[in-house]
């Protein structure tokens, strides 16, 4: 699980949307804590720009930056965010990703730290609630310093009593554990500032959650539940699962899923194994016509094609093997094609971090071709294109070498 930090915001049904954005973030990781909600004035010069809910959430989550960052975004668009040139418009919610660990990125597509933290004191004292010894990478400083050194920054910053309340409980709902956070100060070594530090956090205690334990099944209990639930599709579509040639099929499909939906079980870390390699090459690498199979999460019925990947390098490469491995990872879960896409980006930008990174995706979908509108040769076509991939001539370039023939 990796450490990130999120800043919240939201000056549109601001209480609503608020609530109903932190309880998206934990179907994208384990909510450890939640700084105090802050009502605070809009940035920008408008006069009469309705007042911000904001405040900080850490969220311990199994997904990589770049991915983690499309996931906030989903989260925004299904809230009605809508991105226009004014950057101080009124909004729904905003969910920026802030700080990641002890990772440092700045690679055109995100930034992280976010350099406005640096800047903006609300944000400071909201992040410095829910981590206050954590070190901002590379070298510092800490949260609670940094918002010691922003206090007085901006001004009408209060807190929200109920909505803070209510936000507490949403997180704590559900867990096995918590520690207040005075408790978890107790025994830290005193900083210089922690009287200074004391003075500016009185207004609350954070409540720091413990996440879920979550164990996985054995194989044999999964088998028999996976069993179990076929042998009642198929006495509710009408079958007998005891005729002869059904008798076998539940246990044989509890079997399939493991091969199917193997992703799931697949050690990142182990299938790279650090097979990266120095190299002075910063032409396009192209890896094209990697057959996929997988499952559509709406229906369960399968999608298969071919993923073209490419990448131009910042001093490594990685080996020709592993973007396959990489594909089929993503593959055997179920998924949406446009996800998948997204996903496969964004695992190769975090752990190559080049100048550039193209995934396209096309596919045939049973979905549509055995039911609904019954198109036998529709095919659809995703793609992600990242840093030097958005400039035109480069993505000609990638479509001619896609075009050459063996």
């Amino acid at each position: 699980m990796n450490d990130a930090y999120i800043f919240i915001g939201s000056n549109v049904e601001r209480e609503t949307n608020y609530v109903r954005a932190l309880t998206r973030l934990r179907e994208l990781g384990a909510v450890v804590a939640v700084s105090p909600v802050y009502d605070t004035p809009a940035l920008g010069d408008a006069p009469n720009a309705p007042r911000f809910y904001n405040g900080a959430v850490w969220l311990a989550t199994e997904l990589l930056p770049h991915a983690l960052r499309n996931a906030l975004r989903a989260v925004e668009d299904e809230l009605g965010r809508v991105r226009t040139s004014d950057k101080f418009a009124p909004r729904p919610i905003d969910l920026d990703l802030v700080l990641y660990g002890e990772v440092k990125i700045d690679d055109g597509e995100l930034t992280i730290p976010d350099p406005h933290i640096f800047e903006r004191g609300f944000m400071a004292r909201a992040l410095a609630h829910v981590n206050p010894d954590y070190v901002i990478p590379p070298d510092g400083p800490t949260l609670a310093e940094l918002a010691c050194r922003l206090r007085g920054e901006r001004g009408e910053m209060q807190e929200a009593p109920a909505l803070t309340s209510q936000v507490q409980q949403l997180v704590s709902r559900n867990v096995k554990g918590r520690i207040i956070m005075a408790d978890f100060k107790a025994g830290m070594p005193r900083r210089e500032d922690d009287a200074e530090w004391s003075d500016t956090m009185t207004e609350m205690e954070t409540a720091r959650v413990l996440p879920e334990m979550r164990v996985a099944p054995e194989r044999q209990e999964a088998h028999e539940a996976i069993a179990d639930a076929v042998r009642s599709i198929l006495v509710n579509v009408g079958e007998d699962p005891l005729r002869k040639g059904l008798r076998k099929t539940p246990e044989r499909v509890a079997r399939a899923y493991d091969e199917l939906l193997a992703g799931y079980t697949v050690d990142p870390v182990a299938l790279v194994n650090g097979a990266f390699f120095e190299t002075a090459y910063h032409d396009m690498v192209v890896v094209k016509d990697i057959e996929f199979y997988s499952l559509c999460e709406h229906h369960l019925l399968p999608f298969f094609g071919k993923v073209h990947v490419a990448y131009v390098p910042e001093g490594r490469v990685i080996g020709l093997s592993k973007i396959p491995r990489i594909v089929d990872m993503y593959a055997r879960r179920l998924q949406m094609q446009e996800k998948m896409t997204h996903e496969i980006a964004d695992f190769i930008q975090d752990v190559l971090h080049p100048r550039g990174v193209a995934v396209i995706v096309t596919g045939q979908h049973l979905c549509a071709m055995m039911r609904g509108v019954n198109q036998s040769a529709s095919k659809m076509v995703t793609q992600v294109m990242y840093g030097e991939f958005q400039d035109r001539h480069i993505r000609e370039q990638l479509n001619d070498r896609l075009q050459q023939t063996d």
